[in-house]
């Protein structure tokens, strides 16, 4: 990969870094070296994430290298005069041993994003750099990793983490007590990144825990993946054991990090969880007394008592009382407190900074004994303890001594609690079947007081970024495509910050056609506002607008909408009228969901559609899965209409609350936006990153329309991305609908015809280039007669040939020679081995040997054996309707000898390589590799070629070849690029 010096640091990067991408780098990089701060803005599509791992990786790998040199020198600094009992000598062991547990001061990455699949396509992007063999892991939870079918069919993260718990505290679980003696295995620890789903399939191959096993790794890596929240709250960064000290910080898709600030810090807890608690502590309180917990099996732990639990009833009780005492005088919108009432409310029934860690430990022990006894009886799992740990976990995790910020950053909203109708409390109880229908009670002990909810919200996002800073972190760097404006963000979450960064796109002016469009067809106004969403003539103009488009725009179109509601009013109106009939007769129409199982299988049918040229809509909403995570590029989105701005409700109380807040805490030193900026940014953000899914590399090109009067507002213009303002000019203004169907209609034209179409190929493993595609059918192979007994053999063989998918396979062959053929074949590269199998296909030859490839050891070695892919045979008329094939014919078994180089390996262990080594060359030549091998490992790029020069002189002899393959592992990682092509070329 070609090298770039980038602020005096060498970077490894897949290509020539573009402009945009270098200057990203340098400012990654300098914040690394000088322990900085960063917020850095890059368009989706300029190569952000790829820029980002290979700058800190190669920063990272710098530093190693500067520490292995140091380790080196004291090395050789312990060696002349000192002995082993010497006190020199144990004081550099204990310098050696000090220096390995900090990782010799080497800082670590912590690369946290907002979702798994954005993490996915990090870790894929890190596998195409050459930082791909740096130790790399990735943490998820017990839903996405836990393999213990038992466990697994538990509902809810929450009763399966708890389930696991419960199962490693009782070492019950195989997989988890397998994790130790296995964790060092080479499929854990090999070079290759694994993701969430390779974890499980090594989990499920070594029958160990991925979820433990990933834990284990973490020390080890150089890279750690995992989601935010992982990272920002402080429950789940103590749960997951995460050390912060000297880390490099890197938030990526950070456009959402206020927001996650707040909501980390802030919870909520309803009278129904009170009242459902009271009744779970009475029912194991009546087991306790009435002696059943001993028929229910003593291995479930019971370490508390009957006295711990009535005190635990009488606080929970006093805590009911308290909150039926809170009067609400709104009782539709509710009702806003100070911070400082949640403590005084918790306060009444005792809660408080002395006894929280006490109550809180024994709330975790009741709900690991209600899971044992919810499988022995009808009682539920201990939730609502989860809740109320997770309340007094989160107001009690502020000191005591920075109550006064808490004050300010802070404010109760207490809600009536919507019920419904049953018939009593325990009805109700009975009819929710498990915690998880926490909702569905809403009277409290006494059934003339109102059900409350008590929100405890946090305003200022500096509060969990202040947490993180802590930490000791070494920096900070958040990044996105949408952060604009920048100084807003820095002032909210009080950063220190010491690089900026707001880059332009990375594609030309001839690839974005961006317009306003003010008006339909009809020449009704499109505006999206509170008194106009409502106007049918509104909804059917804008219908006809997405039709007229969807005329023009080839392949996949996105149309984002402000809210669910919106689109299912929009959706509702269309199907009545027609408009979706006719819509849908240029482009199929799918429609984004809810749920989770169905956006899977909702997103691949959409891009089916693309792949069989149908063309498709896909309507979404802003803020929403689609617009957040997920990539359209090239075919799969060719244009991108917003139908408004998706604004916070108004009325919402925390909206109001925010707002208030903000305009509170606003001076002229802090620069924080005034409520009514807040509210408008916050609507402008959710739309560049809408817009962000159509452009997403170098070569792609698509439209952007924005379907809304409001965005020629200047307010409105100057809150869009950088690269999005320069394409609408300094005063954009509504363009007329019959000019802009014109000039789409050319814009695609000249876009086709200039730009670079994508090979539908170009992201498929180099396995298939070299395979035979699906609509050649194959010859028909005559059935091979097998000896008697050779079944089994038979089987295995076969088992093992369809795991190379769309290929015919031998013993002896690997994916590996698969695809070295395909980049032989594709680069170019050496002349073709006349017995290489993929040579021989290449090339115009009569009949193939499959006999010179078999194994020497196999015990059917007069055997010929031709396994292929499972499809169905052509029919006659099809086969003699195709061209003429090149025929292959199976000769007599002729054996070959194989030479050394195919069947032997290079030893393992360092210390059996040199001894075989030893004993294949003459004394001499032994001397000089050992020689330059020691210049080498000291030494400079000379001293590589230096080593080269006598390897190849030494080793070159195809008898001794697999020796010379087998000193690649001994090479530094620049190396072994030109080592592998001067091996090439022998």
């Amino acid at each position: 990969m070609p090298e770039s010096l980038i602020a005096g640091i060498p970077v490894h990067f897949p290509f020539e870094p573009y402009p945009v991408q270098r200057a990203y780098m340098e400012k990654v990089i300098q914040c690394l070296r000088d322990g900085t701060n960063g917020v850095l803005e890059s368009p989706t599509g300029t190569g952000k994430t790829l820029s980002l791992l290979c700058s800190s990786l190669a920063w990272i790998r710098t530093r190693q290298s500067e520490h292995q040199q140091q380790m080196i020198k004291m090395e050789k600094a312990d060696l002349p005069g000192f002995g082993g009992g010497a006190p020199g000598g144990d004081l550099s062991e204990l310098a050696k041993t000090v220096g390995r547990a900090n990782n010799w001061g080497v800082p670590k990455v912590i690369y946290a994003s907002r979702t798994h699949s954005q993490l996915t396509q990090a870790m894929r992007e890190l596998k195409r750099t050459a930082y791909s063999n740096m130790r790399s892991v990735v943490l998820g939870s017990r839903d996405q990793l836990c393999i213990h079918p038992e466990v697994m069919r538990e509902q809810g993260n929450s009763n399966k983490t708890n389930m696991c718990k419960l199962r490693v505290h009782s070492k019950t679980c195989s997989f988890q007590m397998r994790v130790e003696s296995r964790k060092d295995h080479p499929d854990l620890r090999g070079p290759t990144i694994m993701d969430i789903e390779d974890l499980v399939k090594v989990g499920q191959r070594l029958k160990i825990c991925p979820y433990f096993a990933s834990r284990e790794l973490v020390a080890q890596a150089d890279i750690t993946f995992m989601p935010y929240n992982y990272l920002l709250d402080p429950k789940a960064r103590k749960a997951n054991k995460i050390e912060l000290g000297n880390t490099i910080v890197i938030l990526d898709e950070a456009h959402n990090i206020e927001k996650i600030c707040e909501e980390s810090a802030s919870v909520q807890i309803k009278s129904s969880d009170v009242a459902m608690a009271i009744e779970d502590v009475t029912h194991v309180m009546k087991v306790f007394a009435s002696g059943e917990s001993q028929d229910m099996g003593g291995d479930e732990p019971k370490d508390f008592t009957l006295d711990d639990l009535t005190l635990l009833k009488e606080m929970l009780l006093e805590l009911e009382k308290a909150i039926d005492a809170v009067v609400v005088d709104n009782a539709i919108d509710g009702t806003t407190f100070p911070a400082s009432m949640m403590y005084e409310l918790l306060g009444k029934a005792n809660f408080s900074y002395g006894n929280v860690a006490t109550i809180v430990s024994l709330l975790d022990k009741l709900v690991q004994y209600l899971l044992v006894a919810s499988q022995q009886m009808s009682i539920r799992k201990g939730g609502t303890f989860t809740m109320l740990s997770d309340l007094l976990t989160i107001v009690f995790a502020n000191k005591e001594d920075v109550m006064s910020k808490v004050y300010a950053s802070f404010k109760v909203h207490v809600q009536m609690e919507e019920s419904k109708q049953g018939h009593g409390k325990q009805q109700g109880a009975k009819q929710q079947g498990g915690w998880l229908g926490k909702g569905s009670i809403a009277a409290a002990s006494s059934s003339s007081k109102a059900a409350k909810i008590i929100n405890f919200w946090c305003f200022n996002p500096g509060f969990g970024m202040e947490q993180l800073l802590n930490t000791q972190v070494r920096s900070v760097i958040l990044t996105s495509g949408t952060l604009a404006p920048l100084k807003p963000l820095i002032a909210e979450l009080a950063i220190p910050v010491a690089q900026h960064l707001e880059n332009p796109h990375i594609v030309d002016q001839s690839q974005v056609y961006v317009k306003i469009i003010g008006t339909g067809p009809d020449r009704q106004q499109l505006i999206s506002n509170y008194t106009n969403r409502d106007n049918p003539k509104y909804i059917s103009s804008l219908g006809q607008t997405i039709l007229n488009v969807s005329r023009i725009v080839p392949d996949g179109l996105l149309v984002f909408f402000p809210s669910y509601p919106m689109l299912n009013k929009c959706v509702d109106a269309w199907q009545a009228s027609g408009l979706w009939a006719d819509i849908s007769g240029k482009k199929p129409i799918f429609l984004e969901p809810r749920s989770k199982d169905q956006f899977t299988s909702t997103m691949e049918e959409f891009y089916q559609a693309i792949r069989d040229s149908k063309g498709a809509v896909f309507m979404a909403v802003c803020r929403g899965k689609v617009s957040e995570g997920l990539d359209f590029a090239d075919r799969n989105g060719r244009a991108v209409i917003i139908t408004g701005l998706p604004f916070p409700p108004l009325k919402d109380p925390k909206v109001i609350l925010k707002r208030r807040y903000l305009e509170a805490n606003r001076t002229r030193e802090n620069q924080l936006l005034s409520g009514q900026e807040w509210y408008n940014l916050d609507a402008t953000r959710a739309v560049n990153q809408a817009i962000g899914r159509v452009i997403r590399h170098r070569n792609d090109y698509g439209a952007i329309l924005l379907c809304d009067s409001r965005f020629k507002d200047a307010s409105q213009v100057q809150q869009l991305s950088k690269w999005i303002r320069g394409h609408l000019g300094d005063r954009p203004q509504c363009s007329p609908f019959g000019p802009i169907v014109r000039e789409l209609r050319q814009f695609f034209k000249n876009a086709e015809a200039n730009m670079k179409q994508p090979d539908e190929r170009e992201a498929e493993p180099p396995l298939e280039t070299v395979c035979k595609t699906e609509d050649e059918p194959l010859a028909a192979i005559p059935k091979i007669k097998r000896e008697p007994g050779s079944n089994a053999t038979f089987k295995a063989a076969h088992e093992t040939a369809i795991k190379v998918e769309m290929a015919n396979s031998i013993k002896t062959w690997t994916p590996a020679d698969y695809a070295s053929a395909a980049g032989r074949k594709l680069g170019g590269g050496a002349a073709p081995n006349a017995m290489d199998f993929m040579s021989r296909l290449d090339s115009n030859v009569s009949s193939i040997d499959f006999n010179c490839c078999m194994d020497s050891k196999s015990g059917s070695s007069d055997l010929v054996k031709i396994h292929k892919r499972e499809r169905s045979s052509p029919t006659p008329q099809e086969s003699s309707s195709q061209v003429a094939k090149k025929r292959y014919k199976l000769v007599e078994n002729i054996k070959v000898e194989p030479s050394s180089s195919q069947v032997k390996e290079a030893p393992e262990s360092r210390a059996d390589f040199l001894r075989e080594l030893r004993s294949l060359v003459n004394q001499d030549e032994f001397r000089r590799f050992g020689k330059a091998l020691l210049e080498y490992k000291n030494g400079s790029d000379e001293s590589f070629q230096a080593l080269m020069t006598i390897l190849l002189e030494i080793l070159s002899a195809p008898k001794m070849r697999y020796m010379l393959v087998g000193m690649r592992k001994y090479l530094k990682n620049e190396h072994k690029k030109e080592f592998d092509q001067r091996l090439a070329k022998l």
